[in-house]
């Protein structure tokens, strides 16, 4: 009786209300206000507007009238949606493993103890400062097919010099792929980076003294040392592919034919270039669910991987 007692006492006091934790959450909310205004004046609110534009006929003079889910229907049955689903898979199939290793193959070599490590850090790391206009602009020049630095370089070294990069649809995919990865393999060295210098260096020195080579150190030691980072990286990026707009929209315009339209592209033609914004809307919330499927999947597997 005494110990069901004294339990019964316990849950009354814990039952009781706190002022102190009303008072803290009271100031955790105003910490966060800074925050949740911008966020909810700049993404939930167009993200509302736009879920509820995507079930009207919407232009540029706005509303004109409410179709349901007729624009969802649309999409399903347009073949072009299809294709450029593909095609912004089809980059990320090609531009996200080489910006990955790329960056990787970097971080490794400026992480040794070579002169001017920081000017070589910094060199790398510049272009991801500028614009995706200013990248393509520069890149649509290095690849012009009579006057480019590129074609005139294979010339000389004695490779055909007339290759038409952003004409040929065989080599178009490429092109966009250089100059992505040119643009951001700044950005994924300093992620490995930071996660090569948090690995211990005594794991080094005991796997020396132990007789293990440096692929042996590679693969039991600084790959396992930068998982996190990995998985960071390979997330960022499946997502930043997947978004892929400016550098096709200055560098081919969606061609030769369609083969570089993406669905960004797709979403901003239909919205701005045919004005129908409500199908646009609905285009958008579409890939934005298959991002977000895709996203949940990769945390699902590396989840069961840990």
């Amino acid at each position: 009786m005494e110990i069901n007692v004294r339990e019964s006492e316990r849950t009354l006091v814990l039952r009781k209300p706190n002022p102190l934790r009303f008072v803290t959450e009271i100031k955790a909310i105003l910490y966060l206000l800074p925050f949740l205004i911008p966020f909810a004046i700049f993404y939930l609110w167009p993200v509302c507007r736009g879920a509820w534009m995507s079930l009207h006929v919407w232009g540029i003079q706005g509303m004109q009238k409410y179709v349901g889910f007729a624009n969802y229907k649309k999409i399903f049955t347009d073949q072009n949606f299809y294709l450029y689903v593909w095609h912004s898979f089809y980059f990320v199939l090609i531009c996200a493993p080489s910006v990955i290793v790329l960056g990787l193959i970097l971080a490794l070599i400026i992480n040794q103890k070579i002169r001017f490590r920081t000017a070589i850090r910094s060199m790398f790391f510049l272009p991801y400062v500028l614009s995706v206009s200013v990248i393509s602009f520069i890149w649509l020049r290095l690849f012009d097919s009579k006057y480019g630095p590129i074609n005139a370089l294979l010339k000389v070294i004695g490779l055909p010099g007339d290759i038409h990069w952003l004409t040929d649809k065989h080599f178009v995919w490429w092109a966009i792929t250089l100059t992505t990865d040119w643009w951001t393999v700044g950005f994924v060295m300093v992620l490995f980076l930071a996660g090569l210098q948090e690995i211990p260096t005594d794991h080094y020195e005991a796997a020396k003294i132990d007789g293990a080579g440096a692929w042996k150190q590679f693969w039991h030691i600084t790959l396992p040392g930068l998982s996190r980072v990995m998985k960071i990286q390979v997330f960022y990026q499946i997502i930043s592919c997947l978004k892929l707009f400016g550098q096709v929209q200055i560098m081919t315009g969606g061609g030769p034919g369609d083969s570089t339209n993406t669905m960004i592209r797709y979403i901003y033609v239909t919205g701005f270039k045919k004005d129908m914004f409500g199908l646009a809307s609905a285009q958008s919330i579409v890939f934005c669910i298959i991002m977000l499927l895709i996203a949940v999947i990769q945390f699902k597997l590396t989840e069961s991987r840990d």
